[in-house]
């Protein structure tokens, strides 16, 4: 009842849990509920994890926002502002980076991230979106957060103008400087389909690149290309280029790999690259669930997972392809969708258009989890300035342009023809990355210090002088 009071008294304590609930909800829909055919133990499950990353998130911002509040009762109010932006773009990090390593697994990796919670992903969605091109993934979510901080504290609000103007300001630049691309173009084909039912052959005789699901070349072979893509007749030396990716089932290891293909109609699969990122608790179980389930004698449910679901990740970060002298792509298979950091990575690596080959069957057709995925795509177009082009298995296939723009989307069985234009210009972001979430984490180690060794005052009984 204690608890229930102080939230009483804490509406917009409220309003970050039914938020940061809302973002989390879709984990209440995937078929991963059905693990080893229980569902109340799947939904348990995920009722845990949910409320867990609720739980996390909320604190995160909430005690950012006492330390804000506490800044500003103490400082020049510009100063604070100043101050602010960056650690609202650390806490933010922070949400991203604790929901994924709580659920750590034996294929996870240290700076995985779940940043579908963040209000970036709103953001990017208007016209502040172009900030992005300057302060990054959590530089935008840290100005919305300052904002929405200083329009809930009365005494504070009549600086909310502030980080709006800035935002503004850097958005109205971020469009002008990078919103044409400085590159060919060429011509493209993203597939629309399901893993049961896929569409008939392609036929790549106008096109540059097709690009495939993910385990949209499964068993592939020389003699089974004529079933996704009609090669070259005898002769005929054109290249057509393709993309995809298979699994590939070790014999002698649990778990599957999720192997990227590469390839042209002249020369059949040229380059293969194994899955380089995982989803937290969708490919790989963490070590949290594991011993859970063991400590409960559940094996079934934890070989059903391992069998089923576990995906072993490839060793290398996955590096962008060549089509010829002006186009480079940077292709990536599903979950690389959660980390702007691979995309960046292309992009500063010569990449001049992304895709991303996914399958979204396990969300069965979440609407939050659709707009946060397309979210984070329009993200990484609009950020980097490159095309974003997605095939998909039982979700939308979509071709985004340098601004974020639709240009095609399909659902259902379906091919989409796309006029796809490279730019070479790296934005200020694809150059120098989170620049704010690293002065974020400099302000808080000079805020420890202030709080510990020189004040001694807790931030919330701090009175304004």
């Amino acid at each position: 009842m204690k608890y229930i009071r102080k939230l009483k008294k804490q509406p917009i304590l409220l309003l970050l849990i039914a938020w940061f609930s809302l973002a989390w909800s879709w984990t209440l829909f995937t078929d991963s509920l059905d693990l080893a055919g229980s569902k109340v133990q799947g939904v348990i499950l995920a009722i845990i994890i949910s409320a867990i990353n609720v739980a996390i998130s909320t604190t995160i911002v909430w005690k950012t926002a006492r330390v804000v509040r506490w800044i500003f009762n103490k400082y020049n109010p510009w100063l604070s502002l100043a101050f602010a932006l960056p650690l609202f773009a650390l806490a933010d990090f922070l949400i991203a980076w604790l929901t994924a390593i709580i659920w750590l697994g034996p294929q996870g990796k240290v700076d995985n991230i779940l940043p579908l919670s963040s209000p970036t992903l709103l953001a990017i969605n208007t016209p502040f979106g172009f900030a992005a091109r300057f302060v990054g993934f959590y530089g935008l979510a840290a100005f919305i957060w300052l904002t929405l901080f200083l329009l809930c504290w009365k005494r504070f609000r009549i600086y909310t103008v502030v980080p709006l103007a800035v935002l503004s300001v850097l958005a109205l630049i971020g469009y002008g400087v990078y919103r044409t691309p400085s590159g060919t173009s060429f011509e493209a084909k993203i597939i629309s389909e399901s893993l049961q039912e896929r569409v008939p052959a392609i036929d790549a005789s106008n096109t540059d690149l097709t690009v495939f699901p993910e385990y949209g070349l499964d068993e592939l072979t020389p003699e089974t290309y004529s079933t996704r893509i009609l090669m070259n007749e005898p002769g005929n030396t054109s290249k057509h280029y393709f993309l995809g990716s298979e699994q590939v089932n070790l014999p002698d290891k649990t778990g599957h790999l999720n192997r990227l293909l590469y390839g042209n109609t002249a020369e059949g699969v040229t380059h293969k690259q194994d899955k380089f990122r995982l989803i937290p608790g969708g490919e790989d179980l963490s070590f949290t669930v594991r011993t859970g389930l063991r400590a409960t004698n559940q094996k079934a449910t934890l070989d059903y997972f391992s069998y089923a679901k576990s995906v072993l990740k490839g060793p290398h970060q996955l590096t962008p392809f060549k089509i010829n002298d002006t186009t480079l792509i940077g292709s990536a298979v599903c979950s690389s969708i959660i980390a702007p950091q691979d995309y960046r990575y292309f992009a500063d690596h010569g990449a001049t258009a992304f895709t991303n080959s996914a399958s979204l069957t396990i969300f069965k057709g979440s609407p939050v989890f659709a707009f946060q995925q397309k979210s984070l795509a329009r993200f990484m177009a609009v950020s980097n300035a490159r095309f974003f082009l997605q095939s998909a298995n039982s979700a939308r296939a979509y071709a985004l342009d340098t601004n974020g723009n639709t240009v095609a989307e399909a659902t259902g069985h379906k091919v989409l023809d796309v006029t796809v234009h490279n730019n070479t210009t790296k934005t200020f972001y694809t150059l120098s990355g989170e620049w704010l979430e690293y002065i974020g984490i400099a302000v808080a180690l000079w805020c420890i210090y202030e709080f510990k060794f020189r004040t001694r005052v807790k931030p919330s009984t701090t009175k304004k002088k």
